[in-house]
């Protein structure tokens, strides 16, 4: 991948020209400034240009301020070609303005309000050289991980190379260009420069609104060819389902009624000469793993050759030592960098996609755990004609996600819980921050554990103080040997111990990065707290909620907030305190986004597995109702 790209990557973008297949969340008009004031309270907002009278920056404390690194509020006054004059007050990101003086010309976009009879501007956008005298396109980014600016610079520099980019179009929507014109009304060319560098926001909306077509379309026709595979005699897996029954029976305990149905779908899709494609979603603590075992160990007995791929070696050793005491009599061998594959049962990382590669190995059920984590080019190297593949995920993926995402593969859903537990889920903000960390200790204190999960895993060295290391360094002072610390960083030995003195009792706080986030069970878990939750993504959230309380009963989670956020952000963590049911979450918060930027969740999805733009606005209702037009929820 070209240096060029960089973080782009992020968004499912392999090339630069691949930006432009993007789709703008509205456009500006920067044609021709207003030099007078619009009528205030419109909600409209507005490209005008006014003379700078005032300036003057004030601190938390609302004191004037010299320092612009103190600097809290930016107070100017602006006057336009008659004489009026506006307040305009910026909040936070006030050093683009820092250049200007009294006497200046301020071109601004925003809107006009009155508070108090007086006018007012708040927040404006600077508008700059040169983006006036034309039509901006303004792109939505990633939170936390990509700015729209960034992808406004990527678009930019990939617009010289449109021809290529519309190939590319052709490519990922899976049309010919005699059906991309009957759909689109242009070519494909066209429609990326209307995208980008509309004459008018009329052309740039309309454009926008074919790409939101075409996407729907791509979703659609992708979902109806996956499902209409061809057979393959060799793919059917003579498995008895007494025997399934008979390796259920030996479980020590009962199936959720979920589990059952899922095993059967399963199994079901194994006996027949169409090799499997399923996805298994299950909700947190839905028991996902015994689901995908069963089915292997039968798998395994009927003569199939099975690999169960996991994200980590903390995950191999467990869903191995699971394997080893429901099934004591089955081989399972754990693969690790190096290894050669025996005839076993295999479970591991990313080393089997290796092992099987250098010895040109073929699998019949493939099951890859946690399957986010994991690449498209990853899974297919471990796919031939005949191999069933279960793509198994924590996250709750309601139909229509995964609809979108997954191509119409049929989905397998837990929802049901084997154990009653209640899990409060609290947003705390820095005022309360002391009364938290109290109530942390006192649990502790009461003999229970704790686990505090952190953005990053490194000091960085700029005075971040969001790190587990410089974290760990800080309960270290007061708990000593009793707190431990777990990153990504750490070799697989190094993060086994620490695991290992959680389950064991012998810590009793954890700082850690979300390395615990999927899968790792910590039966003892009582309460977590993640400091800037606003940097993680909802499903992530509700994952680390289901490290807590594992085995049941009641438990804390606090998402802790050291500085303010943005509006969007605080309704995305207000969704956890308001729901616990991840498939109920996963809808609202696709319905709170956007489906345009819901399928790009892992740093690994390309073209042929996200949205056709990036950035379009799809409902829920927009593509259940065209799937089911098509029949395709239904085959979900």
């Amino acid at each position: 991948m070209s240096k060029e790209i960089g973080r782009l990557s992020r968004l499912g973008f392999s090339s630069l020209p691949e930006c432009l297949l993007s789709s703008p969340k509205e456009y500006r008009d920067y044609l021709e400034p207003m030099h007078v004031l619009p009528i205030a309270d419109t909600g409209i907002k507005v490209y005008m240009v006014l003379t700078l009278t005032d300036r003057t920056l004030f601190d938390r404390t609302n004191m004037p301020t010299s320092n612009w690194k103190r600097g809290w509020r930016l107070a100017m006054r602006g006057v336009d070609g008659r004489g009026q004059g506006v307040d305009i007050t910026v909040f936070g990101s006030y050093f683009p303005w820092m250049e200007f003086q009294p006497g200046d010309e301020l071109h601004l976009y925003g809107q006009v309000t009155t508070f108090k009879g007086k006018l007012q501007i708040g927040n404006p956008d600077l508008v700059l050289p040169e983006q006036r005298g034309r039509i901006v396109p303004i792109y939505a980014g990633k939170p936390g991980q990509v700015s729209g600016d960034s992808l406004a610079k990527g678009v930019a520099g990939a617009l010289s190379s449109i021809n290529e980019a519309a190939c590319m179009l052709l490519a990922q929507s899976g049309m010919r260009e005699a059906e991309f014109r009957r759909r689109a009304g242009m070519e494909p060319e066209m429609l990326l420069a209307s995208l980008h560098t509309p004459k008018s926001t009329r052309e740039g909306e309309m454009a926008a609104k074919v790409a939101t077509e075409l996407s729907l379309a791509a979703i659609l026709g992708r979902a109806a060819r996956n499902q209409s595979a061809a057979p393959v005699t060799e793919s059917a897996l003579p498995i008895d389902r007494a025997a399934i029954q008979a390796l259920c029976a030996r479980l020590p305990f009962s199936l959720t009624g979920d589990q059952a149905k899922a095993i059967d779908e399963v199994v079901g899709d194994l006996r027949a000469p169409f090799p499997m494609r399923r996805l298994l979603s299950g909700d947190v603590g839905t028991g996902k793993s015994i689901v995908f075992m069963v089915p292997a160990v039968a798998a395994f007995n009927a003569g199939a050759r099975v690999a169960i791929v996991v994200p980590n070696q903390l995950l191999v050793e467990q869903i191995a030592g699971e394997l080893r005491a429901y099934y004591p009599e089955i081989p399972v061998q754990e693969v690790t960098s190096g290894a050669q594959i025996g005839s076993s049962l295999v479970v591991g990382t990313s080393a089997v996609i290796h092992a099987a590669r250098k010895h040109k190995l073929e699998f019949d059920l493939v099951i890859v755990d946690e399957q986010h984590k994991f690449s498209v080019e990853q899974k297919d190297a471990l796919r031939v004609a005949r191999t069933n593949f279960l793509e198994a995920t924590a996250t709750a993926i309601p139909r229509t996600l995964a609809l979108v995402g997954f191509g119409g593969m049929a989905v397998s859903v837990l929802r049901e819980l084997p154990v009653v537990k209640k899990i409060a889920t609290r947003i705390v903000e820095k005022a309360d921050g002391a009364r938290l960390f109290d109530f942390v200790h006192a649990q502790i204190a009461a003999g229970g554990q704790v686990a505090v999960i952190y953005p990053l895993a490194e000091d960085m060295g700029d005075g971040e103080r969001a790190s587990v290391e410089a974290a760990f360094e800080r309960f270290k002072a007061r708990y000593g040997d009793r707190a431990g610390m777990l990153h990504g960083k750490l070799s697989d030995d190094e993060k086994a111990a620490v695991i290992n003195k959680m389950r064991d009792g012998e810590l009793s706080l954890l700082v850690s990065s979300t390395v615990i986030e999927v899968g790792v069970t910590l039966p003892s878990l009582r309460a977590l707290v993640v400091v800037h939750p606003e940097r993680f993504g909802v499903s992530q959230l509700h994952q680390l909620r289901g490290r807590v309380a594992r085995k049941g009963g009641s438990g804390y989670f606090f998402l802790y907030l050291p500085a303010e956020v943005e509006d969007m952000a605080m309704q995305r963590l207000e969704l956890l305190v308001e729901c616990s049911d991840g498939f109920t979450l996963a809808e609202r918060d696709a319905d709170l986004r956007g489906f345009g930027n819901v399928d790009a969740g892992g740093d690994a999805q390309t073209g042929s597995s996200r949205l056709l733009f990036w950035g379009v606005n799809l409902t829920r209702q927009d593509i259940e109702r065209g799937a089911e037009r098509l029949g395709l929820l239904e085959a979900a």
